[in-house]
């Protein structure tokens, strides 16, 4: 059956190469032309710094996005196979209105690809150095032709050399509210890098910051001699007094395109002394990081930490220095619990928590001015800078947390904090706090089973060693291992074939603390099943098996082989059990007189009466020091495991040689040595 099986399987494997290569020999309409070549479809994404309509922005100052119609684009990779596609111009018309498209036939093979765009051309056959000095916008993507013909480009100036500049004319308010500037204070500008506050430096190292002296008439801020690496900054008016520590300050999201000025007039409202609004939308993912939100594991970083990906928007606030951040952890006690028992979103809530009235809380503020990245308990990425949106930092599984986010400069924080909207991570949960718990099971020297066959562990993330979840309205279902109908956790297998197993013994329940052997809970009190976990604060788990409890009395006697059942090299049992055998006694065997002089077996062939109770059973033959044959075989998973089949020809004759059979049943061992003289 099994080679029926590999059959079948290699010949479904050369039916789908074979249609992949056809298919790769074929052009749109399904004709057989004799190459290797098929269209491949190039998407190019919408972004807003690359229009095939005009897209509006938000909360930035940028140049006006460069227009696809204008661009020269060019193509070029490698193939897995080691095959090179020199840069290629191709032609990205539009679609939709929306994104952009090109087709061109491509050899079938699994590529990686760049594509970049050029403002002029660079010639029908440039080189890549070319292409990318004088490239502003670029994109990377891989495709396997074997089983797709399309593949998505998003083009960003991220890592280009091409620098840009900026051109702004600057005006205060007028109006109704218009904005007055006090005696004694004065205006700069300056561009920061958006994530480390630092200032940004031109080509000659010089910062690009400019003292306004004064604003009787709209100031020019100029910088447009292509000296700002392309990228995205926080551009910043700000107003101070020499002999005042307050600062008062405008502030905007920039995009600096590459070979792109950006020219701008910007109407600076009136807002010395006022306080920056409050920030939207705050949220919180589990264990995505970065500016794109990329998906990573808990405990993949650090032992017993999780990654906390807190994002806001603030697109209404203009005018802040920072964000400040409170992350206060809950302690278990009866005052928390009522408290989080309704969402935690207006400031009594959070107050009750700090407000020392017996609640034990530990409170940790983070803004920009005592910098959070310099706090290495908690940071890993982000910033709470003016105009970034996002921060990760490391929180402990096994805890919970809430959180709300200010919006601050000298005048002050926000009146009003956001409040935090937690993301859930399992199906449909709602959190009230932030919390992340680890669940482990420890199977104390089990083996994971199929159910039906020992020694096959099962599929599928319930059946993990460790499993993570977070205390919310949907509770973790703890594991069992026997149930398969069952009114709590999570049911594997049935009482006679068990998921979880020690040699004979089966699992029978989870214990949560072995110094004390005290039983995780119970939700019927007959048959065992777990009750689900509703806690916050990581679960350990450990496997308890069948032989500790009543159910089995272990017997030495039991496990004893006895003489009667050996049999070895064809002779009879009595004889082959005879210790201290000579090269005169009756315990002699002759390859000649064996059914087969080149191969026998050694076997512990127990009584119908005698159940097979053994985890493993090894045989091992040597003479002076040299062993010959040494094996060792599973028990209870394996009917043939008492049986030994020797290659006699490996055996050289004329000696006696020693044999010693040992059987093992969890931490119990017992042996039987035998010898035999091997002749002719």
């Amino acid at each position: 059956m099994k080679t029926k099986t590999l059959r079948n399987h290699l010949f479904i494997m050369i039916s789908l190469l074979a249609l992949a290569f056809v298919s790769c020999n074929q052009n749109a309409t399904g004709t057989f032309t004799g190459s290797n070549k098929q269209p491949l479809n190039i998407t190019v994404a919408p972004n807003e710094m690359i229009k095939f309509t005009k897209n509006g922005a938000g909360r930035t100052i940028a140049a006006d996005p460069f227009s696809a119609s204008d661009l020269t684009f060019y193509l070029w990779g490698t193939a897995q196979s080691g095959q090179n596609l020199a840069p290629k111009n191709v032609t990205v018309t539009s679609s939709d209105g929306v994104v952009g498209k090109v087709i061109l036939d491509i050899d079938c093979y699994n590529w990686s690809l760049t594509l970049a765009a050029c403002e002029t051309s660079q010639g029908a056959t440039p080189s890549i150095d070319t292409v990318l000095q004088n490239a502003v916008l670029i994109g990377y993507a891989n495709v396997d032709m074997m089983f797709t013909n399309s593949i998505k480009f998003t083009l960003t100036p991220k890592g280009l050399s091409k620098n840009g500049g900026v051109d702004l004319t600057l005006q205060l308010e007028t109006g109704e509210n218009p904005m007055i500037i006090p005696d004694g204070y004065i205006a700069n500008a300056y561009i920061y890098d958006i994530t480390t506050g630092e200032k940004i430096l031109g080509s000659e190292s010089e910062d690009l910051s400019q003292t306004i002296s004064s604003f009787t008439t709209a100031h020019n801020y100029k910088a447009n001699e292509a000296e700002i690496a392309p990228g995205t900054y926080s551009f910043q008016v700000e107003f101070t007094k020499n002999d005042d520590l307050r600062k008062y300050i405008w502030n905007d999201t920039i995009i600096i395109l590459p070979g792109k000025t950006v020219t701008q007039t910007i109407t600076i409202p009136n807002l010395i002394g006022k306080k920056p609004d409050t920030p939207d939308d705050f949220t919180v993912e589990f264990n995505k990081t970065g500016s794109s939100g990329t998906a990573i594991a808990e405990e993949s970083d650090y032992p017993d930490k999780y990654v906390a990906h807190f994002t806001w928007d603030g697109t209404d606030v203009k005018t802040e220095m920072n964000f400040a951040l409170e992350i206060a952890e809950l302690a278990d006690t009866a005052a928390v619990e009522a408290l989080i028992a309704a969402p935690v979103d207006d400031d009594s809530s959070f107050e009750a928590l700090w407000d020392g009235t017996g609640t034990t809380v530990e409170k940790y503020t983070f803004d920009y001015l005592n910098d959070i990245r310099a706090d290495q308990r908690f940071f890993k990425d982000g910033s709470l800078f003016a105009n970034n949106s996002w921060v990760d930092l490391y929180l402990e599984l096994g805890k919970r947390y809430i959180a709300r986010l200010y919006s601050e400069n000298n005048a002050g924080y926000s009146e009003d904090a956001a409040y935090l909207t937690i993301l859930p991570v399992e199906d449909g949960a709602e959190l009230t706090t932030i919390n992340r718990f680890r669940v482990q099971y420890w199977t104390q020297g089990g083996t994971w089973n199929a159910g039906a066959t020992h020694g096959t562990e099962p599929d599928g993330s319930d059946m993990d060693k460790i499993v993570y979840w977070s205390q919310s309205d949907i509770p973790y279902d703890v594991l069992n291992p026997v149930a398969t109908t069952i009114t709590n956790g999570v049911g594997y297998g049935t009482n006679a074939q068990p998921y979880l197993y020690q040699g004979p013994a089966s699992w029978i329940y989870w214990i949560e603390n072995l110094d004390s052997g005290t039983k995780y809970p119970d939700a019927t009190g007959t048959t065992y099943n777990p009750v689900d976990y509703e806690g916050f604060e990581n679960l350990n788990l450990y496997a308890s098996y069948s032989r500790e409890g009543d159910i089995e009395v272990y017997n030495d006697l039991d496990y004893d082989i006895l003489k009667a059942w050996v049999s070895a090299f064809g002779i009879a049992a009595s004889d082959a059990v005879d210790a201290g055998v000579s090269k005169t006694s009756t315990n002699i065997v002759s390859k000649g007189s064996l059914t087969d002089p080149t191969a026998t077996t050694v076997s512990v062939a127990l009584p119908d009466s005698v159940d097979w109770k053994y985890d493993k059973v090894s045989l091992k033959i040597s003479y002076a020091k040299k062993t010959y044959f040494n094996k060792t075989q599973v028990g209870v998973a394996n009917p043939e495991a008492n049986t030994f089949d020797i290659v006699l020809t490996n055996l050289p004759t004329g000696y006696v040689y020693n044999c010693l059979i040992t059987a093992q049943y969890q931490m119990t061992t017992v042996s039987y040595p035998f010898t035999v003289y091997l002749t002719d």
